[in-house]
């Protein structure tokens, strides 16, 4: 009997139904040769205790326990205890939030076979190599100026949540100030880049 390969993909995400349908996906290139196993994570919390090795990582930054969003530092902390894996971003935030240190990105509006598409290529990309992915393989998008920081993107959610500046301010340790600006420089952004998605943009950021 053939042995086959095994891809460990980590999915963390907390909307269950993202999770089952990038499951559903994900398992559907499975092959005689290789076996996708999709391992379901509510928040990255989890995935930091758990011992298993993966493969690949994929998450959504803006699905986190809190209005803090800071992808960096989520990279940095994956990177060390997942140090062979390829970390992907899938989210609504693509586009118009810096995300840097990842190996590549796509955004959840864009349609179904869109997303096989690109999830036949980094599985082909997979089976090309030496057993990771190409280094040079990404879905990026420009990180223009219009960007959002982790701090800008923060803010919003705060507000969001009816937090008060000064309690905001208290969370990521810094001036009721400096929160102003980041508030006046995030709107002034958005507001640069208004056209036919901007209210969709503000409830992706916000929800």
């Amino acid at each position: 009997m053939e042995l086959k390969n095994i891809i460990n993909v980590g999915i963390v995400d907390s909307c269950k139904f993202t999770a089952m349908g990038l499951e559903r996906l994900i398992n559907s290139t499975s092959s005689k040769t290789i076996a996708i196993k999709t391992h379901n994570f509510t928040h990255l919390d989890e995935i930091y205790k758990c011992d298993m090795l993966f493969d690949m990582i994929i998450y959504d930054p803006l699905n986190t326990r809190n209005f803090l969003v800071n992808v960096d530092m989520d990279i940095n902390i994956l990177r060390k205890r997942q140090t062979f894996a390829k970390i992907y971003i899938y989210s609504t935030g693509v586009g118009f939030i810096k995300m840097t240190h990842v190996d590549g990105m796509f955004n959840k509006l864009i349609s179904l076979p869109d997303l096989k598409a690109l999830w036949q290529m980094a599985m082909n990309k997979l089976l090309a190599g030496s057993g990771g992915l190409n280094d040079n393989f990404a879905f990026t998008c420009n990180h223009r100026a219009s960007c959002l920081t982790n701090e800008e993107v923060s803010v919003l959610r705060g507000y969001a949540c009816n937090l008060k500046t000064k309690q905001i301010a208290s969370v990521l340790g810094c001036s009721v100030k400096l929160i102003y600006l980041y508030k006046k420089n995030a709107i002034s952004k958005l507001e640069a880049s208004r056209g036919p998605g901007f209210y969709q943009r503000i409830r992706c950021i916000l929800n």
